[in-house]
Formats: C-alpha cells, structure tokens, sequence
C-alpha cells in the first residue's frame, strides 16, 4: 500500500500544469532574458499551467462528462490542454515573442497535435509523459547538463509511478516522450531557420 500511495503522490506531483509552472518559474530566474517582462511569463503560466487544471472543478459541472467519472475527466483535461496550448501558440504569435518563448508555445502546442494524431490511430500515447518531457528538453535546452541527474532523478520516477499505477504501458510513456521530442525538433528547426 506505501508503494502506491507513493507512486499516486509522485504522479500529482508531477501533473504537466506543476511541471510547466516550475518549467516557466525556473527559466524566469535563471534565463530571465528569454522574456520580455513578467507579463510574459503570467501569461504562459495561465494558458500552459492553470489553463489544463480547469478541467477538474469544469468535469464536476458537466453531468455528461461527471458521470462518466475518470474518463470523463481525462476527456476534458485533453481538451483543455489542446485549448490552452492552442491559446499559448496564438499569443505568442501574435505578440511577437522571443525566440525562446516562441519555441516553447510551438513545442507545446505540436507535442498536442501529435498526441491528437496518436489518439486517432489508436495509439496512447501519454499526455503525462509528453507534457513532462517538455520541461525535460527546456530545461537541457537553456541550462544545460548540470540538470541531467535531477531530471534524470524525476523521470524515472515518473516512469516507475506510471507502471506502478498501471495508467500507462512502457510504450505509451516512450510515445509521449517522443511527441515532445519530435514536437520540439520540429519547433526548433522552424524556429532557429
């Protein structure tokens, strides 16, 4: 029961909207010239990170998606994010962000669009690992290898809670990990052209 218990604490833990605020809280005090003021980061912080998380206290209010319980939940949590996502991208278009955020929001918004194309081919792939892979890639990106091993540390972490729990297969998490990556290469080199 402490294994469980253990491995459900480490999955709240590291829900994609914490991980993307501490991504975003992270680069702010030490990257802090990849945003233009604070404003930048708030609004990230909104359509990346507390965007999503409204599909919990939203899931209760809707009688269809309520009484489909969990599934309904993880339903509307998906349709948040591609929301948000989608939002985060836009702004960041639209407002003529740095480079940096720019391939943020396109990596997050691709990574959504890949799972998307997953789920329609009937493949899980997992949005937990995706969206975790995420602050993974950035934080290497602009901080470099002084943060492999905690990284490292949380990752298998994270792998170990997910098969513990049974949410995912082995697979699914290395199909969410390699939609960020591909959704990241692709953002990178569009970006960086």
């Amino acid at each position: 029961m402490k294994k469980e218990k253990a491995a459900k604490l480490i999955r709240i833990l590291t829900i994609p909207p914490i991980m993307i605020t501490l991504l975003l809280l992270i680069l702010g005090f030490n990257k802090r010239e990849l945003f233009g003021d604070v404003s930048d980061i708030v609004v990230m912080v909104v359509l990346l990170g507390i965007f999503p998380v409204l599909a919990y206290p939203l899931q209760k209010v809707i009688p269809k998606l309520n009484d489909e319980g969990r599934n309904g939940q993880r339903k509307l949590a998906f349709i948040m994010t591609m929301i948000g996502y989608t939002a985060a991208f836009i702004w960041a278009i639209v407002s003529r962000a740095s480079t940096g955020i720019m391939l943020i929001c396109s990596t997050y918004f691709l990574s959504v669009a890949i799972l998307s194309a997953c789920n329609l081919l009937h493949f899980k792939a997992s949005g937990h690992s995706c969206s975790l892979t995420g602050p993974f890639v950035f934080l290497l990106y602009f901080l470099g290898k002084a943060v492999v091993i905690p990284l490292t540390i949380v990752a298998s972490a994270v792998i170990w809670s997910s098969v513990t729990l049974k949410r995912h297969t082995v697979p699914q998490l290395i199909g969410g990990i390699a939609a960020c990556v591909i959704a990241f290469g692709i953002s990178i080199g569009v970006i960086m052209m």
